[in-house]
């Protein structure tokens, strides 16, 4: 699946002169993945649309990764990854080139070390005990939301201890005077105990004014034979305003109150199975269940979002798959703002994804 490359590489080169580069290795990997997509109450006349767009479940990316053996059991490290939309070849993360991942560091025997633009521990987390593993289509992937994702100016450390996995992450705030405003912390724990795992995870984020939003999280899976059962919660309190604005369709004309004031909250639940059918196989579902209060900094604003994915992946090779997936979404109350049209919306797409 990946290509190891000497760390010369000529695409590393490009515009450096006499330099020399310590022996080691540097990998180019990637995924390509493409879905044609079908969605029914796409806008606020609630048409249908047809579109070809990026992948239901792994965005498309590629990057370059690769370590230096220092002695000692100590290695340095780094990461660079690209996401991109197939159907264009647009950079995604706001055209940013490594907008994904953009970090060095070092590991050895008590964890690794890195600095630069990471995942949130909750992002992190939640990758893990979820059954799309987050997917990548809004329809599929809003309640981690609230995770915040991939953030800037990150030092984490991560470690693993038999069975328990540690992370913890600081990002700057980058603000001049104030340590606070613009930063954001977070840590993750989880257990494997045989066919089980456990966990949880706690965030806070400041926006420019100080203002705080935190998540905080636990999650569980359970493996019997082919199958394995997934369970988690997620809660949430929101006076930045960001979580409203990740998830109010952008086509919709917003009313907004005071998030200080009114802090939005969330309770969300999830649960779900992946089962391995036959070795080519795989097939998921998952369930999502949102209670949200203060919607859009407006008290007493209440409402509730419910969502259902069946997914099916279908191995060609050990490098590619092709995939079929439908989601359905229904919200209810202050919610509405979520979708564009009608209280729900259906989506049926097809894929292919390839890996290198």
């Amino acid at each position: 699946m990946q290509r190891k490359l000497q760390a010369a590489i000529a695409i590393l080169g490009i515009g450096l002169t006499g330099t020399a580069f310590a022996q080691g290795d540097v990998t180019l990997y990637g995924i390509v993945d493409q879905s044609v997509r079908f969605t029914n109450n796409s806008n606020a006349a609630n048409d249908n649309q047809v579109q070809l767009t990026n992948g239901a479940i792994t965005n498309s990316r590629w990057g370059l990764k690769g370590e230096e053996d220092l002695g000692g059991g100590l290695k340095a490290l780094f990461r660079l990854e690209s996401g991109f939309d197939p159907q264009t070849g647009n950079l995604n993360q706001g055209g940013r080139i490594f907008g994904r991942y953009a970090y060095v560091g070092v590991s050895g025997r008590l964890g690794t070390f890195t600095l630069g633009r990471q995942g949130a521990e909750a992002f992190n987390f939640f990758g893990d005990f979820d059954p799309l593993t987050v997917g990548n289509y809004t329809a599929n992937s809003w309640p981690f939301f609230m995770t915040v994702g991939r953030i800037d100016n990150a030092a984490t450390y991560a470690g693993q201890f038999g069975g328990l996995h540690v992370g913890a992450t600081y990002a700057f705030g980058q603000q001049p005077g104030s340590l606070s405003r613009n930063s954001s912390w977070s840590v993750r724990a989880s257990y494997d105990l045989g066919p089980a795992s456990f966990g949880g995870t706690y965030q806070e984020s400041r926006d420019l004014s100080n203002n705080i939003q935190r998540m905080w999280g636990a999650a569980a899976k359970y493996s019997i034979s082919l199958a394995t059962l997934f369970v988690g919660y997620m809660g949430g309190q929101d006076a930045t305003g960001f979580v409203d604005g990740a998830l109010n369709d952008p086509s919709r004309t917003i009313t907004t109150g005071s998030f200080a004031d009114n802090k939005r909250r969330d309770m969300t639940l999830y649960t779900g199975v992946t089962y391995q059918a036959t070795p080519a196989l795989t097939l998921t579902g998952a369930a999502y269940y949102d209670d949200i209060h203060n919607i859009n900094g407006l008290a007493g604003n209440t409402g509730q979002r419910y969502t259902g994915v069946l997914l099916a992946e279908y191995a060609l090779s050990k490098r590619t798959q092709v995939y079929a997936t439908v989601d359905y979404n229904h919200v209810s109350g202050g919610a509405f703002t979520e979708l564009p049209g009608k209280d729900n919306q259906t989506g049926v797409a097809a894929g292919i994804r390839h890996l290198f």
